[in-house]
């Protein structure tokens, strides 16, 4: 199944008083390794859910969540489907999209915990070229990508993007109901309070 409308947009319509900010692509480098090692160097297990635009973006990070996954059993990485990279059960769960989905175009990465949450929801403001390789201009063009979207700490704003995104895998991933479900029961079922909102 593919997705035409994108997480940030689906964010908004739920939360609808965040404001998007512009971020560039090391900004976004920065922010999404603070998270992770917050969860690698914490001693909970929360819900961890990553998608990445190509598979060369996953492989440069799959040591890290082959780390995280000795923490939790709640990790799911999604990208866009490439010669290494396919839906299968491993050490985590990984979610191959089709590459006219949305998220190709989208950066995103949520950690819910019982003590902390945070989560990272962007889209690319120039749409990615298909043949990514070849129109690239190397290595200081990519640090120039810019991104629109949120970054926050705020529990019920990380928790309506877990959902989200908890429904793009389940799309992808029925067999994955269960798991889902649990995940949802243990993250998601004692809703925060909306007013929360504007406390952080």
């Amino acid at each position: 199944m593919s997705n035409s409308t994108s997480v940030l947009e689906e964010l908004l319509q739920v939360v609808p008083h965040l404001r998007p900010q512009l971020y560039f692509k090391t900004s976004l480098t920065a922010l999404s390794h603070a998270m992770e090692d917050q969860v690698l160097a914490g001693m909970e297990q929360p819900l961890l859910i990553a998608s990445f635009q190509q598979e060369r973006f996953y492989r440069q990070e799959a040591n890290r969540y082959v780390r995280i996954a000795d923490l939790t059993d709640q990790v799911y990485v999604l990208s866009a489907a490439g010669t290494g990279f396919v839906t299968c059960s491993d050490t985590y769960e990984t979610i191959a999209f089709e590459q006219e989905d949305a998220l190709t175009q989208e950066w995103h990465l949520v950690v819910l915990a019982e003590t902390y949450s945070a989560c990272l929801i962007c889209r690319e403001r120039a749409p990615v070229p298909a043949a990514l390789g070849t129109t690239y201009k190397g290595a200081a063009f990519e640090q120039t990508r810019r991104f629109e979207g949120t970054w926050t700490q705020n529990r019920y704003v990380t928790q309506q993007a877990a959902d989200i995104l908890l429904r793009r895998i389940e799309g992808y991933r029925p067999e994955l109901s269960a798991k889902i479900l649990a995940a949802r029961k243990r993250f998601l079922g004692r809703a925060t309070d909306p007013c929360l909102l504007y406390t952080s």
